[in-house]
């Protein structure tokens, strides 16, 4: 696997040259006014002309499977995850005379519920690019990230020293929960299909409270993971959105009681749905953080079955889908299905995507070395709408 040195580098030294921080120097990580040894400027926000690119889309992620606790003694099991993101290309203008850049905000949010209930929440708005640091923190060590929300608060700030707040209030939830993980971060990088570049504190526990329905529950047996994704593209305008660059992608993390696996799979435009051109394979000890093995390319074999006609969105997914290696075998199942649809069809434009989101609560397997551990699973599976286009779904 290789890392796109020049761009990261090109990151640090605007950022340096903007801040007069040093990367190595000790430093105050703004607002949560703590102390870490090394700056690390891959945490907060960036602009597409940092990659030099016409397009940029970058998001923090963070999902988490926790038992929910009421003062009652009432209990609920729950999965969820919470995106906070922003796309930035001058494709996103004002419809006036001016032409004003504007910055794309979106956040959403999903719950799996025991019963296989689920919800899901997605907000979206535009604000001038010139003002996107208000809102989001950029070229910092640390994630500030605010929605323009005048009714309720959405803020996912912090770095992985010492870890992560997340306030949340939406109509259905609220949630003031804090992710703090021990582990170094890993990172997925590809140029093709997609150029991406994802950094990820693979796991963490969770503490705080989740209120629903009015009840407030403290979350308890906690475990989750995080990422920050930032794929790029510089196709010509207005044609320059990133699910344009492959048909989709395979990601999952699964968590044991002594591993964690992080998979990311990529489809070409030219794989469909049977192959995929880029595939990397992080396992790790959870409890440490340590690198157990890693694999990539023809070292991962996927097999996917189970195939589910999705008709609504005239694409198809798999319900099981297992990747294997000389000593390592995952095995999931998508159980539990959050669709986020973000289709723009029509064979003139299209440039969306439809993401089925899954969770498996448990019995998920991860066999390594002749071990074999179950676990809990997120799972997601995106087709692109050009990918549709070129590869009408068949069973």
């Amino acid at each position: 696997m290789s890392i796109k040195v020049g761009n990261i580098m090109s990151i640090l030294l605007v950022v340096m040259c903007v801040t007069g921080l040093s990367v190595a120097a000790p430093t105050t990580l703004g607002p949560i006014g703590t102390q870490a040894t090394i700056a690390d400027f891959t945490e907060g926000g960036h602009l597409e002309p940092d990659f030099g690119v016409n397009f940029m889309a970058e998001w923090w992620y963070l999902d988490g499977a926790a038992r929910l606790v009421a003062s009652d003694g009432e209990k609920r099991d729950i999965g969820f995850f919470v995106i906070m993101s922003h796309q930035e290309s001058p494709v996103f203008d004002s419809p006036d005379p001016s032409s004003t850049q504007l910055s794309h905000l979106i956040t959403s949010y999903g719950i799996y519920f025991d019963d296989g209930t689920t919800i899901f929440n997605y907000n979206e708005t535009y604000v001038p690019q010139a003002i996107v640091g208000d809102y989001i923190a950029l070229w910092t060590p640390y994630v500030n990230y605010t929605y323009p929300d005048p009714y309720d608060l959405k803020r996912f700030y912090g770095s992985a020293r010492p870890g992560y707040n997340l306030d949340y209030i939406s109509d259905d939830i609220v949630m003031d929960l804090f992710f703090q993980t021990n582990n170094d971060k890993t990172i997925d990088q590809a140029d093709i299909p997609l150029n991406f570049t994802t950094y990820e504190h693979s796991y963490g526990t969770l503490h705080g409270s989740i209120i629903l329905d009015g009840k407030r529950y403290d979350v308890t047996q906690a475990e989750g993971y995080m990422d920050h994704m930032i794929p790029i593209g510089d196709r010509p305008l207005p044609m320059c959105t990133w699910p344009m660059s492959m048909h989709g992608w395979t990601w999952f993390e699964v968590t044991t009681k002594k591993y964690q696996a992080v998979t990311y799979a990529v489809r070409s435009l030219d794989d469909g749905y049977e192959n995929y051109s880029y595939k990397h394979l992080t396992l790790l000890n959870k409890h440490n953080g340590k690198v157990l093995a890693e694999y990539s390319g023809n070292d991962i074999t996927i097999t996917e079955t189970g195939w589910i006609n999705e008709p609504v969105y005239n694409r198809k997914r798999p319900s099981v889908t297992v990747f294997s290696a000389s000593d390592l075998n995952i095995a999931i199942n998508a159980e539990n299905v959050i669709y986020f649809n973000q289709s723009h069809p029509g064979p003139t434009n299209p440039i969306g995507f439809v993401d089925f989101m899954a969770f498996q609560p448990d019995s998920a397997t991860i066999q390594y070395k002749g071990n074999i551990e179950e676990g809990s699973a997120f799972y997601e599976y995106l087709v692109s709408d050009i990918g549709a286009l070129l590869f009408p779904q068949t069973v």
